[in-house]
């Protein structure tokens, strides 16, 4: 098991060298803020309209982004059924850093108290992201192999790779000052780690074709890859493993944290800023190391004569110039920390425009992502719309909605609305739904400003 585990990770590190992110970061949810209890994942400044409020485990948000849109990476050949991965299309439009995103949040729990200076909450979430990059060299190996770079060197150095998945629970406060202008928010939550899979960043991957022999010269450096708890999926001696126990509580814990602040000097103007995740994550269990010492070697290929399985040959012989070890030893990453900044200008109490900054730093050099948005309340729900870049090229335009009908409330946000009609041509799908219930909403307004939901 541990010879064919090997074998795939030096595979992965051999082709698949990137992993990085540049996500949205479910920017049009965050236009919901007070009204939706579980922006404060977001922003723990906002404070919730209602006394009470209880999440149900119903609140749940999904992401996938990426430099390919679904008809670029996909391919169906005529008169075909099945649909296959078409490199010579992904050759074509592959930029020279190219990234897939994938990002799964679950709401478990939220339980939500608003007081006169502000409100505090409990809170238990499930999140899980993928982090991808893959560059133009690797493209261009993949669907050309190295035929076009004979006397050439196909560079995979900078890619790295990037799996968390982890749950956290914890308490979270906001307050307000000066004369309700200022609110200061904060969460503290502990973090339990459940899978986690990088490569190291600095790791490097050479391959150079001489031109007069057509001889290999591979350079690799640094080739190490991290893991925690896969060992579940491929180790079944290990009869003391508990999967459900350690993902419920093992030792890959930390204390993190979420900041927050929003500021309003004028009537018609607001400012907030926000810096969540907080910390570091110590892998301590369920921990395996895949290391491949740094070489430099060349391989002129081999004898394919009395070979019946030409493939496993060249790759049984590829491999062994390789000199590899497992080991266990504890390593810590820090959590992926997500920046937002957001100016707001009011036209009216129940008319809202904003600019909105977003950055998620999972790995270096990772793109930021800016929106602006407009959100108008009526007596019963909020609606508003969103339109949002990251990089030069990359637009979509998004939707949110959030009800306060009684006791029951609905939300659902988009940061591409656009994918629900011809998805195959967008590069993003986003969305973000829920259900809570809230109650003593009457209550912290004004009686002009009080919607008597009993009579809908």
């Amino acid at each position: 098991m541990e010879t064919k585990m090997r074998k795939h990770i030096l595979l992965i590190l051999a082709i698949v060298v990137s992993f990085s992110a540049s996500a949205q970061g479910f920017l049009s949810f965050y236009q919901l803020r007070d009204i939706v209890p579980q922006t404060a994942n977001f922003q723990p400044a906002f404070i919730p309209n209602n006394s009470f409020t209880l999440g149900l485990p119903t609140n749940v948000g999904v992401t996938v982004q990426g430099d390919v849109k679904l008809e670029e990476l996909l391919y169906k050949a005529p008169g075909q059924n099945d649909l296959s991965i078409n490199f010579d299309v992904l050759n074509g439009v592959a930029l020279e850093r190219n990234n897939i995103n994938v990002q799964v949040d679950l709401n478990a729990l939220h339980l939500g108290f608003k007081t006169k200076k502000g409100g505090f909450h409990i809170f238990s979430n499930v999140r899980a992201n993928v982090d991808f990059v893959y560059n133009k060299d690797l493209i261009e190996f993949l669907a050309n192999g190295n035929s076009n770079s004979i006397g050439a060197t196909l560079d995979f150095t900078g890619s790295t790779v990037r799996i968390d998945a982890f749950h956290e629970v914890g308490f979270g406060y906001a307050r307000k000052f000066l004369n309700e202008k200022l609110v200061v928010g904060g969460r503290i939550k502990l973090v339990t780690g459940m899978y986690h899979a990088s490569i190291e960043e600095d790791a490097g991957l050479r391959l150079t074709t001489d031109a007069n022999d057509y001889s290999w010269q591979v350079q690799v450096q640094n080739g190490t890859v991290n893991t925690a708890g896969f060992g579940f999926f491929g180790d079944s001696d290990d009869e003391g493993s508990d999967m459900s126990s350690y993902m419920v509580s093992n030792g890959n814990r930390t204390v993190a944290f979420d900041i927050g602040a929003k500021y309003k000097p004028l009537h018609w103007l607001e400012v907030e800023a926000a810096v969540n995740d907080i910390g570091k994550i110590n892998w301590t269990d369920e921990v395996r190391n895949y290391n491949t010492e740094d070489t430099d070697f060349t391989f002129t290929g081999i004898d394919l004569r009395n070979q019946d399985e030409t493939a496993d040959a060249i790759q049984d012989s590829l491999t062994n110039k390789f000199t590899s070890n497992e080991t266990q030893n504890e390593f810590s990453t820090t959590m992926a920390r997500r920046m937002y900044l957001s100016t707001s200008v009011y036209l009216t109490p129940n008319d809202r425009f904003s600019l909105l900054y977003f950055k998620r730093d999972a790995l270096s050099h990772m793109k930021a992502n800016y929106a602006l948005a407009y959100n108008h309340k009526f007596d019963k729900f909020v609606v508003g719309v969103l339109g949002s870049m990251r990089g030069e090229n990359d637009f979509n335009f998004g939707a949110n909605l959030g009800t306060n009908i009684g006791p029951v409330q609905l939300y659902l946000a988009m940061d591409n609305v656009l994918v629900t009609n011809k998805p195959e041509q967008y590069s993003k799908a986003d969305f973000r739904f829920g259900l809570n219930l809230m109650f003593g909403y009457k209550k912290w307004f004004k009686k002009p400003d009080v919607v008597d939901l009993d009579e809908l």
